[in-house]
């Protein structure tokens, strides 16, 4: 099951502005902070992109042809997808 996070623009006892990031239960993932609208939807958004980006890869290493793998602009870009997987997991996959 995919996990969701959420921005809360309303929370409690911070000042206006303030936006905090909660799951779908509503414990807090990020404490409230004066962060930008696109920062707060990019943090909301990262598990969803992070799924996505290993589920592409899945796919991309069982369903696609070989010819399209020794391609060197795919390998650079799988590449770059695994790099970013490592950031966003401290290397745990």
């Amino acid at each position: 099951m995919r996990e969701q996070w959420l921005i809360e623009d309303r929370v409690p006892g911070a000042h206006i502005g303030y936006r905090a990031i909660v799951d779908a239960e509503g414990y807090t993932i990020c404490e409230p902070s004066p962060m930008g609208e696109a920062n707060a939807r990019l943090i909301a958004a990262a598990p969803a992109l992070l799924e996505s980006l290993r589920e592409l890869l899945e796919c991309m290493d069982d369903e696609v042809p070989v010819f399209v793998l020794e391609n060197p602009k795919v390998d650079a870009c799988l590449e770059r997808a695994r790099s970013a997987i490592n950031k966003a997991t401290g290397g745990e996959s």
